[in-house]
Parts: C-alpha cells; sequence; structure tokens
C-alpha cells in the first residue's frame, strides 16, 4: 500500500494570509502646500525687499545730485567772460536835461559783445512829453540805445506820433534823450490836421516840441477854418 503526499498546500482563510507590504508613498500635495511654501518665501523676501528700499531711500538724494547736470550757485565769471548779455521786455526811464520824463522799452535788448555802451533793441518805442506837455511816441524795428550819451538810433521804419495830430514816418532817425529831441535825413513822409507833408528830413526841437521838416519839402494844405490855422501855427508842423 503506497502513501502519496499531497504536494498542494491547503488553502489559507483570509485571515491566516499574512498581510501586504505597504508601498512608501511620496509627499502629500494639496491646496495648503502651495501656500505654506509662499509664505515661507515672502519671510524671506519682504525684508530684503524692505532693506533695499531703506537704502535707497538714503543714497537716492545723492545720486540725483550726480546725475543732475543743472545747478543752481553763483558763478564767478568776469563780464569778458560772457559773450552776450540779453533781456526780454526791456524798460529804461529817465529824465532829460530839463526834468521831463521819458521811457524807452523794446522786446527784447542785447548788449553787443564787447561794448557794455551799445544796447540792441528788438521793436523799440520811446515817449516823451514837452514842456507844454504835449505827448510824443516814436516807434521802430531797430534800434540801438548808447547808454553813456541817451542817443538813440532807430532803423528799418521809423514811425512818429505827435498828439497834435500829426505823424510821420521816415526809414530812420535818431533821438537824443538826454534833450527830449530828434532828427532824421532821410526822405520824410506825414500828415496832420493841416494836411500832407513831405520833406528829405525833420527835426524836433524847442520849448514845444514842434515838428520841423527840413530840406526840400512839398506841403498839401487842407482847406480850414481861421481858427484851426492859428491854433495849428502855435503848435503844429513847420518847414524849413
Amino acid at each position: 500500500m503506497s502513501v502519496r503526499a499531497d504536494t498542494e498546500s491547503p488553502q489559507r482563510s483570509p485571515a491566516e494570509r499574512p498581510p501586504a507590504k505597504r508601498r512608501p508613498r511620496g509627499p502629500r500635495r494639496g491646496p495648503f502646500t502651495d501656500h505654506s511654501h509662499f509664505v515661507s518665501a515672502m519671510k524671506i523676501a519682504l525684508p530684503a525687499l524692505a532693506a533695499l528700499l531703506l537704502g535707497l531711500v538714503v543714497v537716492w538724494p545723492k545720486l540725483s545730485r550726480l546725475d543732475s547736470g543743472f545747478k543752481l550757485g553763483f558763478a564767478n565769471l568776469s563780464p569778458k567772460a560772457v559773450d552776450t548779455l540779453v533781456m526780454k521786455n526791456a524798460r529804461y526811464f529817465g529824465i532829460d536835461e530839463s526834468n521831463r520824463p521819458f521811457a524807452v522799452t523794446a522786446d527784447t535788448a542785447t548788449q553787443e559783445p564787447g561794448n557794455q555802451d551799445l544796447i540792441h533793441l528788438v521793436n523799440p518805442k520811446a515817449d516823451f512829453t514837452s514842456n507844454s506837455g504835449a505827448n510824443i511816441v516814436v516807434d521802430a524795428v531797430a534800434g540801438i540805445y548808447h547808454q553813456s550819451t541817451k542817443v538813440l538810433d532807430l532803423s528799418g521804419g521809423v514811425n512818429l506820433y505827435h498828439d497834435t495830430g500829426y505823424e510821420i514816418h521816415t526809414p530812420t532817425a535818431t533821438m537824443e534823450l538826454a534833450s527830449n529831441s530828434a532828427r532824421g535825413f532821410d526822405p520824410v513822409e506825414g500828415h496832420g490836421p493841416q494836411g500832407a507833408i513831405r520833406s528829405t528830413g525833420f527835426e524836433i526841437t524847442g520849448k514845444h516840441h514842434d515838428i520841423t521838416f527840413t530840406g526840400k519839402s512839398q506841403l498839401n494844405l487842407r482847406a480850414v477854418s481861421h481858427k484851426a490855422q492859428d491854433k495849428g501855427r502855435s503848435k503844429g508842423a513847420k518847414t524849413r
């Protein structure tokens, strides 16, 4: 009688089976993991940023002074070192030999390089008053003012207005502000209450600052009353 050994292992019940080995899991990731990393990074970044900003606040004024090319201060320059002096809306007021006021204005006044006595004017205008109270205004395109002699040379077209109603126009004229007088040697065209006149020159001199037309003159008179003629003779234009 042979005995056969059963090589098959008997089946075990689930309770008798050994527990299965668990595989190690990776780090857990969830909605709060990234937030924790962000908070940790900010704990380092924010203090560093604050320190950087504090350093810029301290250093910035020094950097600004170094980078800026415009500085306020007084330059130790001699008059010879300055090429040109320019003044906008120039105004000059004075009194003549007879204690009569005068004024000279210009859009621009430029001192001539190397000569402090000469002032070049753009759109100059002179205003002065006679002893009798007559107001005379002269303007021009350009002018040169001599400070030492108070002489104003006008050019580019000169217009002269007398408050008696006369006005004349000439290419050039010279005004002597010290004596409140003016003269010109170029052709003159003018008109006023007595008529129109042409001449080769003019002068404004005398106590009442009458306008005198010099050289070859042509006068076209208007028909006026005797009373107006007498008034014009006492205060107006003359020819010579």
